[in-house]
């Protein structure tokens, strides 16, 4: 006697739930990574952005460093890559402060950072515990580009700044001996001349009506 087998068709064989695999054409194709990576730069730091930090100050000459302005970097990042598009944070290594700054990365998902701390050199800053945060930013920030022709500049030394001695004041008023040598008026950045690539070749700066130019050698 021939005896048949039916199945149920209330049971689903493996081969049903199971997905078929995808044929080449069917899978998503990998996405291409070419080197470098497109990424939007900052502009140019404009005069007004700049900052004039007194390195030393001799009865002949003052030597000086132009920095950008924190604040207009802040600025300058936002224009750039949008509030969202960036961020910073800040840590301790080998004894300074670090600053990392991340420019957000679509193909990972996440921020870039690139980290710097606050440059070296002798400057006249009242509060140097802050020089160190923004120092770091600045650095780390430059490294994205935004300040970066500023913050190529070497320090300036100028001879045409109006100079006067400093007296220290006692109890018994001022002293008759000067006890350093400070600028008569402040120097502010009027131009920033520029080569055909963009990098600044020479500062103009402006101490009450009085015109000082530096220039590279």
């Amino acid at each position: 006697e021939e005896s048949v087998y039916i199945m149920s068709t209330t049971t689903k064989s493996n081969a049903a739930r199971r997905k078929a695999p995808q044929n080449a054409q069917e899978r998503p194709a990998a996405q291409v990574v070419q080197f470098p990576l497109p990424y939007t730069k900052p502009r140019q730091t404009a005069p007004q952005e700049v900052q004039v930090v007194v390195c030393e100050c001799g009865p002949d000459a003052v030597r000086v460093r132009c920095l950008p302005d924190p604040a207009a970097i802040v600025r300058m990042m936002d224009e750039t890559f949008g509030p969202l598009g960036w961020t910073r944070r800040y840590y301790f290594a080998d004894g300074r402060l670090w600053c990392g700054v991340g420019v957000y990365n679509p193909l990972i998902n996440n921020y870039a950072v690139k980290d710097a701390a606050a440059p070296a050199g002798k400057l006249q800053i009242s509060n140097p515990d802050k020089w160190k945060e923004n120092g770091s930013f600045l650095a780390a920030a430059s490294l994205w580009g935004a300040g970066s022709d500023v913050m190529a500049l070497p320090s300036m030394t100028m001879g045409g700044a109006v100079i006067e001695p400093a007296y220290r004041r006692t109890a018994k008023g001022q002293s008759d001996q000067p006890t350093g040598y400070r600028l008569h008026g402040a120097l502010t950045v009027d131009k920033l001349l520029r080569a055909d690539d963009g990098h600044i070749i020479g500062v103009q700066f402006l101490q009450g009506e009085r015109k000082v130019v530096w220039q590279t050698e």
